[in-house]
């Protein structure tokens, strides 16, 4: 071998040899991960699901991997969690579905109404449909999912009026933060209008609409309590939520830190996350009652009217979905049901 040839030899075996223990070097460094979503530090999946996760992760990988919470807004406006999780701006990133309109198609199937009784029985059908269908996962092939999960259901709140029945809805200016709420009170015969969150409780005091449709949190995290006084219980649907990191992230992670997150997310932490939701909506529900708050929980046979108003909206999806190509979009759909009868028959509810 010539003496070219030999130091040209030494040095891609030197190289090798840097890379090796660059790598090596890597896998042993303590990692400090950042993670945000929609939810505040003090909202409870945060605390009682989130937390001692972290708190996990640092336990299973001997203190390599460091997760740290912040608000919404603190590191990136919320808008752009996608976006930010993609390029790693985020280390791990949470965000409702519908801040991407037309981004996430298959999984507005989590907001038909009647899909799932609670977030605990959602999140698990998510996290099903997920896996089980390829055009599914398609939709987030730019970040890697870690889990999914399903906000609590929709309730009615009303300022003066107490909903009783769908007779009582009619007219009703109700407040909508999503497309497929609008399109649910459309059915119901309520006259919906768009409002963010941030500005409901205002719209609300001030006259703009009779009541609101959103979780039972909002209501009490919002001060939208302070405006209304009624809440018909309806379980009318619910919203999906992603939570990833990017690409780059996860393949920098040593096989043994991945195994780690792997074991504790997933149908793991969409059941956590959906449990913890439900339970803070139960308490929820207690708070308002002590102060006075006025709940009508609607009858099974007055719920199936509701349910039964909105079913043109299960056709209407089906063939939105078709529209744009996604030929499995029936099944989808009936799968969803399929699987949300199963897990209600032991998962909970989000009302006490």
């Amino acid at each position: 071998m010539s003496r070219i040839k030999k130091i040209a030899v030494a040095g891609l075996v030197l190289a090798s040899m840097l890379t090796m223990a660059a790598g090596s070097m890597a896998a042993s460094k303590k990692m400090d991960l950042s993670m945000t979503t929609v939810y505040m530090n003090s909202h409870p999946t945060v605390l009682n699901a989130w937390t001692p996760w972290f708190k996990d992760m640092a336990k299973l990988t001997n203190g390599k991997i460091n997760i740290s919470y912040y608000n919404p807004n603190t590191l990136t406006p919320l808008k752009d969690h996608y976006d930010s999780a993609i390029s790693g701006m985020i280390s791990i990133g949470g965000n409702d579905i519908s801040r991407n309109a037309g981004k996430f198609n298959l999984s507005t199937v989590m907001e038909l109404p009647g899909l799932a009784p609670g977030a605990e029985c959602g999140s698990l059908v998510y996290w099903d449909l997920y896996n089980k269908y390829p055009e599914f996962k398609q939709e987030y092939k730019e970040v890697k999912i870690l889990w999914l999960w399903a906000s609590a259901t929709f309730q009615l709140h009303t300022t003066k009026k107490p909903v009783k029945n769908r007779a009582d809805l009619k007219g009703l200016k109700i407040i909508c933060w999503n497309r497929s709420s609008v399109d649910i009170m459309k059915a119901l015969g309520a006259n919906p209008i768009m409002i963010p969150p941030t500005d409901s409780y205002l719209a609300l005091e001030r006259g703009m609409a009779d009541g609101i449709m959103c979780p039972l949190a909002p209501v009490v995290s919002f001060k939208i309590s302070e405006a209304v006084k009624f809440t018909t219980v309806c379980d009318i649907f619910l919203t999906g939520f992603w939570s990833a990191m990017s690409h780059d992230l996860w393949n920098s992670l040593s096989p043994e830190i991945q195994k780690a997150f792997t074991e504790t997310t997933g149908a793991v932490m969409a059941k956590k996350s959906g449990v913890t939701l439900d339970q803070g909506a139960a308490r929820d529900s207690q708070k308002l009652l002590k102060k006075g708050h006025k709940f009508i929980v609607l009858s099974q046979k007055e719920r199936n009217s509701w349910l039964d108003s909105t079913k043109p909206l299960r056709e209407k999806w089906v063939k939105d979905m078709e529209g744009k190509g996604y030929k499995n979009a029936r099944a989808i759909m009936e799968d969803a049901f399929r699987l949300s009868a199963e897990y209600a028959k032991t998962t909970g509810r989000g009302f006490k």
